[in-house]
């Protein structure tokens, strides 16, 4: 059986994708600190160790066949706030992490993000787009994404770079609701509220991934990295789902399916409010992501889209569930 350390392993992706892997016949290492603002911790596979820099954190990780890396300070704000700090963790702790699983030739997988393509001087963004990251989240995550590719090439291991955007979706953990505060669930929670606040100037374009279809990557990796034991250095993927939306677009989207599912209510307000990351962020309301190389190599396909998982979303948030766990 395929041990599998993962990192994060009490965020919201890590909450869900180590029952995933479980489920799926992997041995799973949950590794997690427990700092991050969602904690899902679990009595059925109990975190093995706190802090994965820590000798005890990278023995366990060592003793692996593989590991995912989702450890980190997430957010384009909390970087922003507090560079030094939050790369301590991000960069520091993820070349420690991946020296040790390389001297172990242990192959890693790296979560990364999209927003480190920054400014894209071609679109669609491809598995093959460089990065060029222009705010300070974005320049941590691609110094993950160089220390796993120097590392893997110097140990002549495999190694993967998962560039992920936008994940929603709501799942249970031990009778908890958990989600994440992005846009789409954020709206979803406003419109029971009556009113949505679209950050300007709301042409910013994103691509969304459902979280049951983000985790079919992770394991699809996972089975990548066992069968690649010739492969040096680290092949990038993107964990994207193609479909883009505009935050302008979202906003309708859930207008009209609110009014869809509570008819004669109150009509949603959309209103437009000063950005709290403007210069920090890039507005593109052109971007677009290409899977098909990753789709290609990792054998793994997206299926939800927004439009079918929102009255989902909505039906959840009328209910008063769906809100970020804490």
């Amino acid at each position: 059986m395929t041990r599998v350390g993962v990192t994060g392993a009490t965020g919201y992706i890590g909450g869900a994708l180590v029952p995933f892997l479980a489920n799926a016949g992997f041995d799973v290492c949950p590794v997690d600190d427990g700092s991050g603002a969602v904690r899902v911790e679990s009595s059925r596979w109990p975190v093995r160790a706190r802090d994965l820099a820590s000798a005890e954190g990278l023995r366990v990780l060592a003793d692996c066949d593989v590991v995912l890396h989702l450890g980190a300070v997430s957010g384009v704000m909390a970087c922003a706030d507090d560079p030094v700090g939050t790369a301590r963790v991000n960069v520091a702790g993820t070349r420690t992490l991946v020296a040790a699983c390389a001297a172990r030739r242990v192959p890693v997988a790296f979560a990364s993000s999209l927003a480190v393509v920054g400014a894209p001087q071609q679109l669609p963004v491809t598995e093959e787009t460089p990065a060029r990251p222009t705010h300070e989240y974005a320049r941590q995550k691609a110094a993950g994404e160089a220390i796993l590719t120097e590392f893997s090439s110097s140990a002549g291991i495999s190694g993967a770079v998962l560039r992920m955007s936008n994940v929603y979706g709501t799942y249970l953990s031990e009778g908890r609701a958990v989600a994440k505060g992005n846009v789409l669930q954020l709206f979803s929670r406003q419109a029971a509220e009556g009113r949505l606040t679209v950050n300007a100037p709301g042409t910013q374009r994103r691509d969304f991934i459902h979280l049951e279809d983000a985790l079919a990557h992770w394991a699809a990796a996972v089975r990548f990295l066992r069968s690649s034991p010739g492969q040096t250095g680290a092949a990038t993927f993107n964990v994207a789902s193609g479909e883009s939306c505009s935050v302008l677009e979202i906003a309708d989207k859930v207008v009209r399916g609110w009014a869809a599912l509570h008819p004669g209510s109150p009509a949603v307000r959309v209103d437009l409010v000063p950005n709290p990351r403007q210069g920090v962020e890039l507005i593109d309301p052109e971007f677009a992501v290409s899977r098909a190389e990753t789709e290609r190599r990792l054998g793994v396909s997206c299926h939800h889209t927004v439009d079918d998982s929102l009255n989902e979303l909505l039906a959840l948030a009328a209910r008063g569930v769906g809100a970020p766990a804490h």
